[in-house]
């Protein structure tokens, strides 16, 4: 199998990725003997909780509202092979902005698949609108999360940066 095709890179990422989780997965089961990983009563309550305010987020996203409503004043945003936001003002003007004022309809997030441990929400997920030239805009994302409060204090952004420079560099803003 040729893993140098972008399909068989997303293969391997996805198969990895999975392959991580399914490990995280069995030490959550056997955390009692893990440091840092207690069996809390409360976790899968929490777990669920946190699923469940990611997924009203994407869905008030997919509305035509905005996703960002999650984020905590003071999140600290990391653009995997970017930069990090250290406030939601600041990634919402530097690292949001380009792309979503280049876009002529919402961009409407497809959950591909999510896992949570604890506090961290891992949302692997699509991206797919039009932008304002008419040209497609789509992206493979994975945000791993780190929720308080119902709201993301932290986050690890991976995303395809060849098609978010495809877009800045194909549309100039006034």
């Amino acid at each position: 199998m040729d893993n140098a095709t972008p399909n068989g890179r997303r293969l391997l990422l996805t198969a990895g990725l999975a392959g991580g989780l399914t490990v995280l997965a069995g030490a959550g089961a056997a955390s009692a003997a893990t440091p840092g990983k207690p069996d809390v009563p409360g976790r899968p309550a929490t777990e669920r909780r946190n699923k469940e305010a990611v997924r009203h987020a994407f869905a008030r996203q997919n509305a035509g509202g905005d996703i960002y409503d999650i984020l905590h004043d003071q999140v600290e945003w990391t653009i995997v092979n970017g930069r990090t936001y250290t406030s939601k003002a600041e990634f919402l003007a530097q690292g949001s902005a380009p792309i979503m004022d280049r876009l002529a309809s919402t961009l409407v997030m497809t959950i591909r698949e999510m896992w949570a441990d604890g506090d961290t929400v891992i949302i692997r997920f699509s991206g797919d609108s039009t932008a304002v030239d008419g040209v497609d805009y789509h992206n493979e994302y994975c945000w791993i999360w780190q929720l308080r409060g119902g709201q993301v204090v932290r986050c690890h952004a991976f995303l395809d940066m060849v098609a978010v420079r495809e877009l800045i560099d194909r549309i100039d803003l006034p």
